[in-house]
């Protein structure tokens, strides 16, 4: 093996492990359009098993790369040398020192509800929880419906203090946010005071709307998945004094957003809309409009939203983010898409967009630029002393 330092080893084996999605899976910023959910998970599995190569070449490269293995992790663990590596203990094996505490090392944890099941009333602990609980620096904390068979959820739950945790995100389960702690969004939102990244989803019964309030005051970037008119209801009544980004994965009904606009619709400063065609059903974005009088950011695909609809300027956007992803609606280079594309730029105009300075583009933009008629399209936006750049 060629004689190199190890940090340089390091250095390799922190890039080889990193994939596209690397930063989706830990972003606690806001970031114009991460990695879908479906290439997280993808790239998440190929990293696995990079680490998991890496830390079988032999003793040294096992040292080196532990802290790469267990940053992200699953509970409840089924590999028990990994359990006992986290928690620890005073075993000593012939060919090795004795195994070290390595919960320090957990960064991300993946906590599914079949996890934090309770078979028994307290104070028995829920395994998984303790182990979360030993992962003192922790920063990113993923609650996921793992399973489509029923989950009996019959005894209270304890939830761990979580002052290392910066980002959450949260699918509801009804069955068992009924047994508090680990399994309530409130509660592990009280025991996480420095939450700057919440990602939220899910169908909420409504006896949930005499949850205990919500304050978060470190939590800029909010990204809504799928949420039902009583969620969006709840989340109204919490206080985000930080709160500037907002991603909307999709919609199912426009219309129930209007408590949130009235919350929190002044403070907002970034919106983004997701891969959804419901965005081109629905005309959400003077919605946006109206709901954020002081938006200086918006992001949206352009093919998945319908031409926005402006009733008066939009005093305050700067700077307006296009992604190029495509669907089988408008395919890349018909006249219906030059069409489409044509409408969006021409709705920028300095009238309606009078603090437009930015257009940015993202994703795959490179033979639609260089194409005649984009040029046409960009030509005003240009004369008008607004950037077109690719992002």
């Amino acid at each position: 093996m060629p004689s190199l330092p190890v940090e340089l080893w390091l250095e390799v084996f922190r890039w080889a492990t990193l994939t596209r999605s690397s930063h989706a899976l830990y972003a606690t910023k806001y970031c114009p359009f991460e990695t879908s959910t479906a290439a997280v998970y993808h790239d998440y599995d190929e990293a696995k098993w990079t680490k998991r190569a890496l830390s079988l070449v032999c003793k040294r490269w096992r040292a080196w790369t532990a802290p790469l293995l267990y940053e992200d992790i699953v509970l409840p663990l089924a590999d028990l040398p990994l359990n006992r590596m986290l928690l620890g203990n005073d075993e000593h094996r012939e060919d090795e020192t004795a195994i070290l505490p390595c919960a320090h090392w957990v960064r991300r944890v993946r906590l599914p509800y079949s996890s934090t099941i309770v078979n028994a009333p307290p104070p028995f602990p829920i395994e998984a929880v303790r182990v979360l609980e030993s992962c003192y620096s922790v920063e990113v904390l993923v609650r996921t419906t793992d399973t489509l068979s029923p989950l009996a959820f019959e005894f209270d739950t304890g939830c761990p203090p979580l002052p290392s945790l910066k980002r959450l995100d949260w699918w509801h389960h009804n069955d068992a946010a009924r047994t508090g702690g680990i399994n309530s969004l409130p509660h592990v939102l009280k025991n996480a005071p420095n939450i700057e990244y919440l990602s939220i989803g899910g169908e909420m019964w409504p006896h949930f709307l005499n949850e205990p309030a919500v304050h978060l005051s470190h939590l800029s970037t909010l990204h809504l998945r799928r949420l039902n008119a009583f969620f969006v209801l709840q989340m109204s009544r919490w206080s985000l004094p930080s709160l500037q980004h907002v991603i909307f994965d999709q919609i199912q009904n426009a219309d129930i957003y209007w408590p949130f606009w009235q919350s929190f619709g002044a403070q907002i400063r970034t919106v983004e809309l997701g891969v959804s065609l419901k965005f081109y059903v629905h005309d959400f974005l003077p919605l946006v409009f109206s709901g954020c009088p002081k938006l200086e950011e918006l992001n949206y695909h352009v093919l998945f939203t319908r031409v926005p609809r402006i009733d008066r300027p939009q005093e305050s956007i700067a700077t307006i983010g296009l992604h190029a992803l495509s669907n089988g609606f408008f395919r890349v280079g018909s006249p219906e898409f030059w069409s489409h594309l044509r409408q969006h730029f021409e709705a920028f105009t300095k009238q309606t967009f009078p603090a437009l300075r930015r257009i940015k583009l993202y994703g795959e933009w490179a033979a639609v630029a260089n194409d005649g008629e984009f040029e046409h399209l960009a030509k005003p936006l240009h004369e008008r002393g607004c950037v077109i750049e690719m992002a």
